[in-house]
Formats: structure tokens, C-alpha cells, sequence
């Protein structure tokens, strides 16, 4: 893809080309990665619940760290999951010294899942993130003129759908250059569990093609095109984003100063599986970006392989800043203590040199909901190993207790297994968990997944105390 401005930006940041997100869908990621907690912690599994509501009211988030220590904190886009899950607000509010920005959305009716914005359209109703970048800009100028230290948070919508993208973007891909996924099926001997694809089809342009996101059923390949374009797009028009934002950085003379960190809130799928968007354990869903940048230490760039989770951000945010650092989690109602983290600092991967898996965590862990308010709730507890083994276990799960029996009774049709090796399956075509001659490995898979992440941190060089 089109990106130069994320090269750029990769050539002096950690790049963690392994990071996991905890849940693959926007708001329970983003809640646990900027309280530093798995969903868990949080008891947030969906877009309806506010982590404050349910056990872990005093919990500080990022910016709130960043506050305590008398830095000016800036809303601007989508950080927290709007609505519901921020308590009716667009925000988690008391993490913010600053009014919040959000911009408005002309082009998400529901109706277009594509819309190709002109100029002229866009001189009527400017593309939400175009809004967010403006006000970006504006927030640097006057916190850079202000003296304080300053916390900005950016978030960008795309691409999230709908893509409703300048045109520009998509003059960047021909219709000739785009291709289509290699493997639209459903991987063989999975679990019907295990299996999502919905969001595309709720827009019309898409439903009238007929397209119901079943498993197995793929959209028609002049869609499917047309979709791939069109994030391709959105990818680009966010690269321009992130550009103008460093750009501004170094004309206002901070660039040196200024640590940097991207992330994404989950991966996405463009008809791999013949599935779309999120809402899976697949690595597709749970992998995304995730770079630092802290001058004087990553400048040349480092590219690492280490498993890396998201709830690393908080901690590893706290150390390049130089803000005091966030201690462990307790392992005992975690969500009593107010300034934790679930995750470590990914400074030691440059500061040690560990840039490899066998250097870091043996495994990095997601989960997700299933079923919430049916007669058998389902979670699916995944796991991908420094032995690139990837593990999902779909257990039952009380959501009223949030408790989890790995009992994997026969009396629950609906719990399953999936194991899928990295080496000779990076697309995750084949679960060999019902394979004869698995059954050892499928076991100590199962055991290091109920074991949980605590069990991967021995012996992986720490700062924090």
C-alpha cells in the first residue's frame, strides 16, 4: 500500500509486527488498552458497558497518568468507544483536561459501505477525519505556545467503516492492482463457534448483493474488489493524516522531543475466511499496528517479532515519558487498585536488544464474547505462542460472575478447540485441533491457555517496579 508517511515513521520507532489487541472489536480494546487491563479486569466485553460501572471506577487510564503529573490532556477523535460505553459521553470525560473534539460523520447513514468524496462534496461536509486533523493541529500549536507538558491524544476513524475516503486515495489503486483473498472459506474442521462475519452486510449497498456474512458464503468478487479499493484508500488518506501531524511537529520544533505512539484497536479481514471486518479470534482480527517512537533511543528504527500485547502501551507510555512507572496489576480483584497495569513496558526490547520471540513473552492472549444473553454464554480464550502455535479454547463463560469453567463438558455444544500452525499455515486454513496424533499438543496448549498471561512474564527484563 500507499504509505510513505508510516515509513517514515517506522524508521525511528519500535515496529511490534506481533501485537496482539485483548478483544477484536473497537470499544473492549480500546478500553483495555488505555487502562492498561485485559477485559477481564474491565468486565467490558461489548459496545454497551463502561468500564467505571462495572468494578473498575477508579481505574486511571493513559491520559489520566499523564494528568496526575500536570500535563494538559487532549481529546480529539475517537480515543474511548463513544455512546454507552463511556457512560452516554463521547469520552471517559475526567481523563481529559481540555474540551474533547469529535467532528461529525456526513457519510455513515448506513446506506454506503464506499463513497469516493469530491472536492466539492467535501468543501459541503469535510470527511470527519479531516475535521479531527484540523483540530489536531490547533491542539499542538497551543500546547507547544503554552510551555505545559502535553498529552494530545489523536484518533483517526478510518479505516473503519464506512470508507468514506477523499477521492484521491483511491486514483492510488487501479483497479487492475487489486486482488482478492487467497483463501475465501472458512478453515477446515473449525468449530461453527469460532466463526463471525457481520457489519459489512448491515450496510445496503452491500446487502443487495445479496451477501448475509454465513460461513462459507463469500461476497461477489466485483464487491470484493471494490471493498479492498476502497480500505486500501482509507489506509493512504490516514497515512497523509499521521504525515501532516509529523510535519507539524517539526515546523513547531518539537519533533525531537516528542514521543510518538500509533496503535490500532484491532485488525480486520477483507474477505479472507469470506468473512469481513472483525468480531473473530483469528490473528487477522487480533493483530495490529503498534509502533513507538522515542527520540534518542529508537531513532534508526527497530523491527521486532516479539509477542507484544496492547495492554503494553500504558506501561511502555509511562516509561518513555518519564513519568513514574505503573506498577503490576495484584492478581486479586486487579480492578480495586487504581493505578495498574495488566501489561509491561516494551522499552527493554530496545534497551536489551530482544527483538526476537524467544527473547520476550512465550505468548500473548485475546479473547471474545459469544452469546451474552443466551442459554449457553460462550468466551473464546486465544493464545499465540513464541512457537508460532496459535491456540483458541470456546469455554463456557458466566457473564453475570464474569467466571469461566474450562470444564469443556459434553453438555456444551457449542464450546470447541482450534490450533492452527504458524510455520506451515499462516493463514489459518486448517485447525488441527481434532487431528489424530494432536491430542498431546492439544492438551499442553490447553494448559498453558487456562494458565493465562501471568505465566508468560518469568524472566522477561522489566523497568517497572
Amino acid at each position: 500500500m500507499h504509505t510513505p508517511n508510516l515509513n517514515d515513521l517506522m524508521k525511528d520507532s519500535l515496529v511490534m509486527r506481533q501485537s496482539h489487541v485483548q478483544e477484536a472489536v473497537c470499544g473492549p480494546s480500546r478500553t483495555s488498552f488505555l487502562t492498561g487491563r485485559r477485559p477481564d479486569t474491565t468486565h467490558v466485553y461489548d459496545l454497551f458497558t463502561y468500564f467505571r460501572d462495572v468494578g473498575c471506577a477508579d481505574c486511571k487510564t493513559i491520559p489520566e497518568l499523564f494528568k496526575d503529573e500536570g500535563y494538559r490532556t487532549w481529546n480529539n477523535g475517537k480515543i474511548f468507544h463513544p455512546g454507552k460505553e463511556c457512560g452516554g459521553e463521547d469520552t471517559d470525560v475526567q481523563s481529559w483536561t481540555e474540551t474533547p473534539f469529535y467532528g461529525d460523520d456526513a457519510y455513515n447513514d448506513g446506506t454506503a459501505s464506499i463513497t469516493m468524496v469530491t472536492d466539492e462534496m467535501a468543501a459541503e461536509n469535510a470527511c470527519q477525519d479531516t475535521q479531527i486533523l484540523a483540530n489536531s493541529l490547533e491542539a499542538l500549536q497551543n500546547a507547544t505556545a503554552s510551555g505545559d507538558p502535553w498529552f494530545i491524544a489523536v484518533g483517526f476513524h478510518k479505516p473503519h467503516l464506512s470508507f468514506a475516503v477523499p477521492e484521491e486515495y483511491f486514483e492510488l489503486y487501479p483497479n487492475e492492482t487489486i486482488e482478492l483473498a487467497t483463501n475465501p472459506y472458512a478453515p477446515g474442521g473449525m468449530p461453527a463457534v469460532a466463526y463471525a462475519s457481520w457489519e459489512l452486510e448491515n450496510y445496503d449497498d452491500v446487502a443487495d448483493t445479496g451477501f448475509a456474512g454465513k460461513e462459507n458464503e463469500t461476497l461477489v468478487d466485483w464487491k470484493a474488489y471494490a471493498e479492498r479499493q476502497a480500505y486500501q484508500a482509507a489506509v493512504s488518506f490516514q497515512d497523509a493524516n499521521v504525515g501532516t501531524l509529523m510535519a507539524e511537529l517539526k515546523s513547531l520544533g518539537v519533533w525531537d522531543t516528542t514521543v510518538i505512539a500509533l496503535v490500532g484497536d484491532h485488525g480486520f479481514k477483507l474477505g479472507e475466511h469470506g468473512a469481513w471486518t472483525k468480531h473473530t479470534n483469528f490473528d487477522l482480527d487480533t493483530t495490529t499496528p503498534f509502533f513507538l517512537r522515542v527520540p534518542g533511543v529508537t531513532d534508526g528504527g527497530i523491527i521486532t517479532q516479539a509477542l507484544v500485547e496492547h495492554v503494553d502501551l500504558m506501561p511502555s507510555l509511562a516509561e518513555a515519558a518519564g513519568i513514574p512507572l505503573v506498577d503490576m496489576c495484584p492478581e486479586d480483584e486487579p480492578w480495586l487498585t487504581a493505578r495498574c497495569s495488566e501489561g509491561i513496558s516494551v522499552l527493554p526490547l530496545v534497551t536489551n536488544g530482544a527483538a526476537t520471540k524467544a527473547d520476550w513473552k512465550n505468548a500473548s492472549y485475546s479473547q471474545y464474547p459469544r452469546d451474552a444473553s443466551s442459554d449457553m454464554p460462550i468466551m473464546g480464550y486465544s493464545m499465540t505462542t513464541s512457537d508460532d502455535l496459535r491456540f483458541t479454547a470456546w469455554v463456557e463463560f458466566d457473564y453475570s460472575t464474569n467466571t469461566t469453567s474450562w470444564a469443556m463438558s459434553d453438555d456444551c455444544s457449542r464450546c470447541g478447540l482450534e490450533l492452527y500452525n504458524h510455520t506451515t499455515d499462516a493463514d489459518e486454513n486448517m485447525n488441527l485441533a481434532y487431528h489424530d496424533g494432536m491430542e498431546d499438543t492439544v492438551a499442553e496448549q490447553f494448559a498453558k491457555l487456562k494458565a493465562g498471561w501471568r505465566s508468560t512474564l518469568t524472566a522477561i527484563p522489566t523497568t517497572a517496579n
